[in-house]
C-alpha cells in the first residue's frame, strides 16, 4: 500500500472554477499532488477544475465527493511556492491577535 504526502492544514479561500460554473470554496488541506476542499457545491468525481495561486492557474480532477468537501489531485503539480501560500493563509487572519501581546491558552502547549 503507497501512502500519500503529508498534507497541511489551512483555510485558504479560492474560486472554483468546474463544469457547472465557479463556486467559492476553501482549501482546508494541501501539497504538491493534491487537496481536500470544503463547500465544493455541484462537484463529481472526475471533473475538471481550476483555481488561481500566485496569478497562475492550477488545474485538477476530482478524485472524491463527500457531501460539501471534495479530494482533488493537481496536474501537473503545484511548486513548493504555490503550496507555501496556501499553508499559511491559515495563520494570517491571527497574526495581528498573536502579535499583540498576552498569552493565550493555544500558546502555552
Amino acid at each position: 500500500m503507497q501512502y500519500r504526502q503529508h498534507r497541511y492544514a489551512t483555510q485558504f479561500p479560492i474560486k472554483l472554477s468546474t463544469p457547472a460554473g465557479v463556486f467559492e470554496c476553501s482549501v482546508i488541506d494541501v501539497n504538491n499532488t493534491g487537496a481536500r476542499l470544503a463547500g465544493a457545491g455541484q462537484l463529481t468525481r472526475g471533473d475538471k477544475v481550476a483555481f488561481q495561486v500566485l496569478n497562475h492557474k492550477a488545474e485538477a480532477i476530482v478524485r472524491w465527493v463527500s457531501g460539501t468537501r471534495a479530494g482533488i489531485t493537481f496536474r501537473p503539480h503545484l511548486s513548493d511556492i504555490q503550496v507555501d501560500t496556501l499553508r499559511y493563509r491559515r495563520d494570517r487572519a491571527n497574526y495581528h491577535q498573536h502579535r499583540a501581546g498576552g498569552m493565550h491558552y493555544r500558546e502555552m502547549r
